[in-house]
């Protein structure tokens, strides 16, 4: 090999490692942020009569924008029409842009509760422009209410949802914001959604609170959430130009002034996708907004006066995350031929251990996610199990990078665009839910080609160091393999017509992905 050569690689070898141990560090200060400030969120229970003794009860809209949600909108609906609130002092917004026949489910769900339909307005626009944002605008027009609870089809807030998180307005003038965290009923559904809410929770058991308890700022979540008008209107309401207009709004009425509320302690419950392919779309819209948020909002955060440094380089830190996925992806792409053109003889065992990969990229990352679940109370036994998986664990979240990176090229270059549903309703939603909508399938059959050429490069990586009697290399290369060939091969199972199985390999595939759909369900 070309000495040249061989000494580029190492340097960008070099910048890669480099790049993944600063965003490590990154986890590790929110995990010391919140261990450090976090306090008991006992929260203000004093229900409505504490809002009552202000003289009166302020009108509460709550909105539900909905587009195709035949699986789940009965139970969504069900669950709003529980909220404890006066009467007279609530509304409820079904802002319903389907297209199938969820619109006819919402329709004789209501007809047959008149009592509580009274209260509830099923809402119908002529286009789905702005999409959800547009959906929530058009609601806000339509109602004199000065706080506004947001709830995603496949939510089910509790009865005292409001009675519980209202308190927080009337004692602090200039909240505008206060968010739930989310749980998961699905969580033990599959390996898949056991993931997923590994990751999950970190994120709001960890860096939500933390951000909170420190005093920086953090985002709406999009759902299970409360926002009080005037924040809301003015930051500038909601827009469509990002595909994440939830984290859009939420920086710009906190540069307005308005402060945030977390409530690590109270949970909604809410449903994770359990397709591969919805969990994809999912990550894709998210990441991608991210980036447009970035785009967006980056240098204004920079510049504006009076800011503290440290929300600054926090709110830089949040926005810029999506670009470890490319640099995660550059990584997996440069092992195999570093080990083999760079490594001297024997060496690739030593640097499958190097102290910064080590460290950083696994224990960082674990660890956060063992802080996520002991926060949560989470088990010891729960802890070890989540040691043992943790290779499988990582290698998953490698093989995401490359739906994600795609991701944060379109954030890069595209402004707004189609705000792609998440299916929900279990295994059964993404069939001509998901692949209904989109104009092709040949996007995912793309990003799974590429993650089959990804594992079969670290699988021959994996046979050609074993053979050497490198086993720790090879060990590690093996994991990688089984992350990008196992997500190739559960995304060609939606892409690809259904085959008839074996009784074992449905057993296997009902630990991998849920349970299979039940004939005559719909």
């Amino acid at each position: 090999m070309p000495e040249t050569f061989r000494q580029a690689l190492i340097v960008v070898y070099f910048l890669l490692v480099l790049g993944m141990a600063a965003f490590a560090f990154h986890r590790v200060k929110m995990l010391v942020l919140c261990l450090r400030h976090r306090r008991g969120a006992a929260g203000l229970s004093t229900g409505v009569d504490g809002l009552a003794a202000d003289a009166r009860v302020p009108l509460v809209c709550v909105q539900c924008p909905v587009y195709n949600e035949p699986l789940v909108i009965e139970a969504l609906l069900e669950a709003v029409a529980g909220l404890r609130w006066p009467d007279g002092r609530i509304e409820i917004q079904i802002l319903d842009d389907s297209t199938d026949d969820t619109t006819a489910r919402i329709a004789a769900w209501l007809a047959a509760r008149p009592g509580v339909a009274g209260r509830m307005r099923h809402i119908r626009r002529e286009t789905r422009g702005g999409y959800k944002a547009g959906a929530l605008a058009h609601g806000m027009a339509l109602t004199a209410a000065e706080f506004f609870a947001v709830f995603d089809a496949d939510f089910r807030p509790a009865p005292d949802f409001l009675t519980v998180l209202m308190p927080h307005f009337t004692h602090a003038p200039g909240i505008g914001l206060v968010q739930a965290r989310w749980e998961f009923n699905n969580r033990n559904a599959s390996l898949l959604t056991r993931f997923q809410g590994l990751f999950l929770d970190a994120h709001f058991t960890v860096e939500q609170v933390a951000r909170h308890a420190a005093g920086l700022f953090f985002n709406f979540n999009g759902t299970a959430g409360i926002w009080r008008r005037a924040a809301l209107e003015e930051a500038g309401g909601w827009t469509p130009d990002t595909v994440t207009e939830d984290l859009d709004v939420s920086y710009r009425a906190q540069l307005r002034g308005w402060r945030f509320v977390y409530r690590g302690d109270y949970g909604v419950d809410s449903e994770l996708p359990e397709n591969i392919t919805a969990f994809k779309s999912q990550q894709r819209r998210w990441t991608k907004g991210g980036i447009q948020v970035m785009r967006k909002q980056l240098a204004i955060i920079l510049r504006a006066p009076g800011l503290a440094g440290r929300i600054k380089r926090e709110a830089a830190w949040h926005l810029l995350v999506g670009f470890v996925h490319p640099v995660l992806l550059a990584f997996a792409a440069l092992l195999v031929p570093y080990f083999i053109w760079v490594a001297a003889p024997g060496q690739a065992d030593a640097i499958a251990l190097q102290p910064v990969l080590l460290v950083f990229t696994f224990w960082a990352t674990i660890g956060l996610y063992l802080a996520g679940q002991r926060l949560r109370g989470g088990s010891p036994g729960r802890a070890l199990l989540i040691l043992l998986a943790s290779p499988l664990m990582l290698s998953f979240g490698l093989a995401m990078s490359v739906t994600t990176t795609v991701a944060v090229v379109e954030g890069l270059f595209q402004r707004g665009g189609e705000f792609v549903r998440t299916p929900k309703g279990g295994a059964r939603a993404v069939v001509g839910g998901l692949f209904g909508r989109l104009r092709t399938r040949g996007f995912f059959f793309v990003l799974s080609g590429v993650e089959s050429v990804f594992g079969a490069v670290m699988l021959g990586g994996a046979v050609y160091f074993f053979r050497r009697g490198q086993p720790l290399a090879a060990l590690l290369l093996g994991c990688k393999a089984a992350g990008f060939l196992g997500m190739a091969a559960l995304s060609f199972r939606d892409l690809l017509p259904p085959v008839p199985t074996g009784r074992r390999a449905d057993v296997f595939r009902r630990f991998l992905v849920g349970r299979p759909p039940v004939a005559g369900n719909p």
